[in-house]
């Protein structure tokens, strides 16, 4: 027989993760660049979501948005919650070329080697339409992200810049440059001012605790505005 004292306990501990859950989402650090990425992508039609996780992005605009990812447990779980979401590898999207107004991919590109990631990117602007709109966004806070063994290497906004100088051979795999694409605008992801970092905490319990004080001073707009930890860069493809 369960005592009152215990089931007064897990109804209050209920209550502190829900609470929980709810700073963080209202302090997302990520919220920010979502609503940047569909500045840029509202007036298109049809936009791809590339790796879609959750479908979170997915989820903002559901009916004009496609989501593709490669873990099977993530489509699964999006398609459950009646979202357009498809399994795919995002160095091989199974679309044609041009057939998305829009294109966004949040914090997968560092998972790619330098020459994967030039032809991850070549991908996410070939699937795109003329005048179309790329949204990416990166971390690159080496101390927060880069302490997991599958993270392959940052790609701060200057190497974004660097690859889309000049035009590579249309049947190029390798290489560093992408054509057709020119820069539109960029936003950067500020670190909390007093940086909590999740990875310090090795009970779940303290994890969310750290988790919610770090949403508490993104909310409150108490940021380190004279550095970053990400960014969410927009390029327009031009032909």
């Amino acid at each position: 027989m369960v005592s009152l004292s215990a089931l007064s306990s897990a109804r209050s501990e209920s209550l502190l993760v829900r609470v929980g859950r709810s700073l963080v989402r209202w302090g997302s650090s990520s919220t920010p660049e979502e609503k940047f990425a569909w500045k840029h992508l509202a007036e298109c039609e049809f936009v791809l979501d590339v790796a879609c996780g959750t479908g979170e992005f997915v989820s903002m605009r559901p009916s004009k948005t496609t989501g593709i990812d490669l873990n099977e447990d993530n489509v699964a779980y999006c398609q459950s919650k009646g979202l357009d979401v498809r399994l795919g590898n995002a160095l091989e999207l199974p679309f044609d070329d041009q057939t998305f107004d829009g294109v966004h991919s949040a914090h997968a590109m560092f998972f790619f080697r330098p020459p994967e990631a030039t032809y991850y990117m070549r991908e996410l602007v070939r699937v795109v339409k003329a005048n179309g709109t790329v949204v990416i966004s990166n971390l690159c806070d080496i101390h927060e992200i880069f302490i997991y063994p599958e993270v392959a290497k940052p790609y701060p906004p200057q190497s974004i810049f660097r690859m889309i100088r000049q035009s590579p051979p249309s049947d190029a795999k390798g290489g560093s440059e992408i054509g057709n694409v020119k820069f539109k605008a960029i936003s950067f992801r500020r670190p909390p001012l007093f940086n909590i970092r999740s990875s310090w905490f090795i009970s779940p319990q303290l994890w969310r605790v750290a988790s919610v004080l770090k949403a508490l001073q993104y909310g409150c707009f108490l940021r380190k505005y004279w550095t970053y930890r990400g960014y969410t860069i927009v390029l327009t493809r031009t032909a």
